[in-house]
């Protein structure tokens, strides 16, 4: 990608994240209020929608450089971008790339 498509492409991400960030808001709401059945299921979408922010936040910040990828494993290990098995896993090292990058900044000021 040059600067330019960079630049749209980071904007693009941030601008997904603060939409996910309001819907997510939403569906809590609805989450407080349904019983039984629907609330697993609106409980579901409410996890889908909290890896969908940490997944394009990451990939925002891995695209402008400030954070690095983790190495990816041989190509017979590797496993595609959205396979529900493992996808839990990955957040979680995703979140933790966030964290760390986060308090680095608190550091700095």
């Amino acid at each position: 990608m040059d600067a330019r498509e960079l630049a749209d492409f980071a904007e693009a991400l941030a601008e997904a994240e603060k939409l996910i960030a309001s819907t997510a808001a939403f569906v809590q709401r609805a989450r407080a209020r349904c019983h039984d059945e629907m609330f697993e299921h609106v409980d579901v979408i409410s996890k889908r929608l909290s890896e969908l922010r940490v997944r394009s936040e990451w990939l925002r910040l891995v695209a402008l450089g400030v954070i690095e990828p983790e190495s990816l494993p041989e190509h017979k290990e590797r496993q595609g971008p959205d396979r529900r098995v493992a996808i839990d896993r990955r957040i979680a090292g995703m979140r933790q790339q966030l964290r760390a990058h986060e308090a680095k900044l608190r550091k700095v000021g």
